[in-house]
């Protein structure tokens, strides 16, 4: 099979390139895949960053004029400037005659955004027509799957997908079974992450556990206010590593025990799912995706609101708990390692791919 991925520049951080990285390597072998990126490089900005789009395109071009691909899979995130410039190559592709050949895996997902185009009855008709032309169309949740079937996307060529994880580089935790247990936050420091409740969260912790620690990874426009509360309560024992990667991530989840993540808004964050194979005990919402890959009360905490006050009481719950701590732990690893793995993953894709290229060599219309 001839397969043309088109992805962000790989070099940037972020759950959609690190899938895609995981994809290219577990296709090795069984397709013959050519990679091209479309949209901003690393370290590049402003005017630089709108003009790439335009090289990226004439670039397309002319691959399509000298090369035949049996199928396209695009990685775009759901928001404008994603709908602009991958409207503008999908538009490039449907010109190629490879109506039907598109697989879409929507990665990120932006709520207010789909709002706009689903009360516009232009825009959610343009979105819709677009969409049935791909082929087939993958999102990270049911709920996503849902609401593109309000706007007329047929929902039978829309399937639910989780991320991926490379499961041979996810460590095991250890805080668990030790006396001094650390809490994890890993991801973007934004509104609508519950990171203000979960600094108040631990400010009520520390009064009965002395020991504990918070680790709360990763970048954001509320990082530096955060680290300003943390430092004016005398929270020593909060750290702020900033993005981590590599060894520094590996052994951050060595050194965690519970993973926490009050999110109002979400895709399938990969840390999540990440969390969960090195045995971290997950006290999540069921936000976005979220709900598609956990088991409430077995492979982790569900909170039933965002406050602090509920935050605490799950941690503190598991704290004087240790069984029902070791036993959700075990079942989040397991389920983890069963579901999520790139291999796995890339199985279901694959599947995917072969699905369209049948299809469209009996004549059948998508």
């Amino acid at each position: 099979m001839r397969l043309l991925v088109v992805s962000p520049d790989l070099r940037l951080m972020g759950g959609v390139a690190e899938t895609v990285k995981l994809l290219l390597r577990e296709l090795e072998g069984r397709a013959e895949v050519t990679s091209a990126v479309l949209g901003r490089r690393l370290n590049q900005n402003g005017i630089a960053r709108l003009l790439r789009v335009f090289a990226d395109l004439f670039s397309f071009f002319k691959l399509l004029w000298s090369r035949r691909f049996d199928v396209i899979h695009m990685n775009p995130s759901l928001n404008f400037i994603s709908f602009m410039k991958e409207g503008m190559l999908l538009l490039l592709f449907y010109l190629f005659g490879y109506s039907g050949r598109v697989l879409i895996f929507i990665h990120g997902w932006d709520e207010h955004f789909f709002a706009r185009i689903a009360v516009n009855r232009f825009y959610s008709t343009l979105m819709s027509v677009v969409l049935n032309r791909a082929g087939l169309v993958l999102v990270l949740a049911e709920d996503f799957r849902c609401r593109l079937d309000s706007i007329g996307v047929d929902i039978c060529n829309v399937k639910v997908i989780s991320t991926m994880v490379d499961l041979d580089k996810i460590p095991i935790s250890r805080s668990c079974e030790s006396n001094e247990k650390s809490l994890l936050f890993l991801s973007r420091m934004i509104p609508g992450k519950g990171v203000y409740e979960l600094l108040d969260a631990f400010s009520l912790l520390c009064d009965k556990y002395d020991s504990l620690r918070l680790i709360m990874a990763g970048d954001g426009p509320e990082k530096q206010r955060l680290m300003e509360i943390a430092a004016s309560r005398g929270l020593s024992n909060v750290v702020f590593p900033g993005y981590i990667q590599g060894d520094e991530k590996r052994r951050t989840f060595e050194e965690s025990c519970i993973y926490l993540l009050p999110t109002s808004r979400e895709g399938c964050p990969v840390s999540l799912l990440e969390a969960m194979a090195s045995g971290l005990v997950p006290v999540v919402t069921d936000a976005g995706g979220i709900k598609d890959v956990i088991k409430p009360g077995e492979t982790v905490i569900l909170l039933e609101e965002i406050s602090a006050k509920a935050i605490a009481g799950a941690v503190e719950g598991l704290l004087a708990d240790p069984i029902k701590l070791q036993k959700v732990a075990k079942a989040a690893r397991s389920y983890a390692a069963a579901n999520f793995g790139s291999r796995q993953i890339t199985d279901r894709i694959i599947g995917f791919y072969e699905h369209l290229d049948v299809t469209l060599k009996k004549g059948k219309v998508i």
